[in-house]
């Protein structure tokens, strides 16, 4: 398939579910890209139509997190990056994803059999403050940043808008954190503006095709598409990590 057009179909799929449930665009879009990019072009373009993604979402649905929450959650992050970065020096990032990746499928599943009102008894600051820490420590070392942000939403009793809101407000900052790191340590390639002069129009115009999508859906379904989402990103981490692992 030529190149250009595969590139085009990836992030108009990435930001289309991305639209519909606010994560997980660069999950969806690295493999691909990885592949007929270099492993910077391709980094540094998911960030950025990442970060273009969420800002779009954030913006249009004009929901914004409780600032104590979203305070609780990003400082911690911004700390937990750069010590997740650190110990990829002493741990097997195949070992983690496939790790976080069984917790996903694990956690999906149990949340699935809940009732759709369930909620933990222990959110507060301080939870949301180590849920935080530990998505930053996880995007340091795997890219995973907005996974358990994702998870811990679902069962914290906000409804889809706020929920959106306060893993969108961390992962875009996150984002935007690490895209700053690989500016710094790395230099961008000059195919980059081509590549993203094409890419961040169909960013635009899949975004807001997910966002009308999500419109549409009640809490129930919301609930349903994110569990199942998440499910599905365990299932592809832990499959695409475990032979690394065991070779």
């Amino acid at each position: 398939m030529n190149e250009t057009l595969l590139l085009v179909l990836c992030i108009g799929c990435a930001g289309l579910i991305s639209g519909l449930t606010g994560f997980a665009f660069a999950l969806i879009a690295s493999g691909t890209l990885l592949s007929i990019r270099s492993p910077v072009e391709a980094t540094a373009l998911v960030l950025v139509c990442s970060t273009v993604s969420q800002m779009i979402s954030i913006l249009r649905l004009r929901a914004w997190p409780p600032r104590n929450t979203a305070f609780a959650m990003i400082l911690p992050g911004l700390v937990g990056a750069p010590i997740g970065i650190h110990l990829l020096h002493d741990l097997d990032p195949q070992l983690i994803k496939v790790a976080i990746g069984a917790f996903l499928i694990l956690y999906s599943g149990t949340v699935a059999l809940l009732r759709a009102d369930y909620t933990v008894a222990f959110g507060n600051p301080w939870s949301d403050g180590a849920v935080g820490f530990l998505g930053g420590v996880l995007g340091g070392i795997a890219g995973l940043s907005g996974a358990l942000p994702t998870a811990w939403s679902l069962v914290r009793g906000w409804e889809p808008r706020t929920q959106r809101a306060v893993y969108q407000s961390f992962t875009l900052v996150m984002q935007v954190w690490a895209l700053a790191i690989l500016l710094w340590l790395d230099p961008m390639p000059p195919e980059l503006v081509g590549d993203l002069a094409l890419a961040l129009p169909v960013v635009l115009v899949s975004v807001l095709a997910g966002l009308s999508l999500f419109a549409r859906i009640d809490q129930r379904r919301f609930r349903t598409i994110v569990l199942a989402l998440l499910a599905a990103i365990g299932l592809t981490t832990t499959a695409l990590a475990l032979p690394g692992l065991l070779g």
